[in-house]
């Protein structure tokens, strides 16, 4: 049987494909209104502590920056 991947688990994915993840980080803090450290020690660290109202902007952003890489 298939398992079925949270919302955390999907973007933990995605944001392991991710090249340049300090870039990616820098970039999409003034889009989530958060600052780079924030983002880094606590959405995407250890306990990847994303407010649920922002992972599907976050999931996007993933995806796109996924997709433009070179």
């Amino acid at each position: 049987m298939k398992q079925t991947l949270t919302p955390i688990d999907e973007i933990k994915d995605l944001y392991s494909q991710v090249k340049e993840k300090t870039k990616f980080i820098i970039n999409v803090s003034p889009l989530i209104g958060r600052a780079p450290k924030t983002l880094r020690n606590h959405w995407f660290s250890e306990f990847w502590s994303i407010p649920k109202e922002h992972q599907p902007r976050v999931k996007e952003l993933l995806e796109t920056t996924i997709k433009n890489q070179a």
